[in-house]
């Protein structure tokens, strides 16, 4: 059975010729669309498993709903949550509700994938390549929602690709088989790539104009604009990161905490070509963002 101190994206025991694997998220709205965020709450709550090479199985929903709103909003968000399960082939089998002073919504979700096929966040070796799979800065957009600093109409696309699956690059894991893989949440770009790092003792060269990220992130960050998260692992992270020529201000969206973010994934530089293929082929991001090294520190540079 797996331990906390492996930080692998789920947990999982040894089960029919492969590992059981088992997740659970759900958090308070981060946009106003009751539906959309429920697609985004699920996709986020089902991501862990495909960081693992995995296939979701079954899914169970979480919900904290205060008593004073229209239970059609509630409708709404377990709908959207309902047509992300379906997308991935896994079943709902239920779920558990409580009543909360603010909505939350997500999932438990089991899943399996073959002993072959396992992708650990453990295994980069210097030479891999790096990949991440969706834009960074969704937390500052999602901040600046709140703030009305920005509409919901003009973050669209940041709220459409936090709603996607991340199922095909989940396949292109199982296609090519690569060294290591987390998807990239709460702790950030960086912090998500340091546990990586830490788990095989290695650093990496971060080329920060090769990184996606979504359009008005780097400015609205540069007007404080961001949220608590991302200032806590910029300080969690510390001396770890090492930035040559690049300035403050344009690190921000890489501390960024994501919801339903895209996955990074180190590939043997051989197979890296044949890994962004697997993943253009799927209509999927595959941005090459840059290299493991030996050492211990994170540069980042231009």
């Amino acid at each position: 059975m797996s331990s906390m101190e492996t930080r692998d994206d789920a947990g999982y025991v040894p089960f029919g010729g492969g590992l059981l694997l088992q997740s659970v998220d759900f958090f308070p709205p981060i946009v106003d669309d009751p539906y959309r965020f429920g697609q985004i709450a699920a996709a986020n709550a089902l991501s862990d498993v495909y960081a693992m090479g995995g296939e979701p199985l079954t899914a169970m929903n979480l919900v904290g709903f205060p008593s004073k709103l229209d239970l059609g909003i509630l409708r709404e968000i377990l709908a959207g949550g309902q047509s992300k399960i379906d997308e991935s082939g896994a079943r709902l089998c239920g779920g558990h509700s409580v009543q909360d002073d603010e909505p939350k919504y997500g999932l438990s979700v089991t899943g399996f994938v073959e002993e072959d096929r396992v992708v650990r966040n453990a295994g980069a070796r210097a030479g891999d390549v790096l990949v991440l799979t969706k834009p960074l800065g969704i937390g500052i957009l999602t901040t600046a929602l709140k703030k009305d600093l920005a509409s919901e109409e003009e973050i669209e696309d940041a709220v459409e690709v936090a709603a996607t699956l991340n199922k095909a690059a989940g396949a292109a894991l199982r296609e090519v088989e690569v060294s290591a893989a987390t998807d990239v949440t709460g702790y950030g770009f960086l912090g998500h790539l340091s546990e990586m790092l830490e788990a095989s003792g290695l650093g990496a060269v971060v080329r920060r104009g090769d990184v996606p990220v979504w359009e008005r992130a780097v400015s609205l960050g540069a007007e404080g604009c961001y949220p608590g998260g991302l200032k806590n692992n910029r300080g969690y992270l510390g001396d770890r990161i090492a930035p040559d020529g690049v300035g403050q201000e344009d690190l921000l969206p890489l501390y960024d905490p994501q919801t339903s973010g895209g996955l990074l994934v180190a590939v043997p530089e051989e197979r890296a070509r044949a890994f962004v293929g697997a993943l253009q082929s799927r209509s999927t991001l595959a941005a090459v963002v840059g290299e493991v090294v030996e050492g211990q520190t994170v540069t980042v540079v231009p």
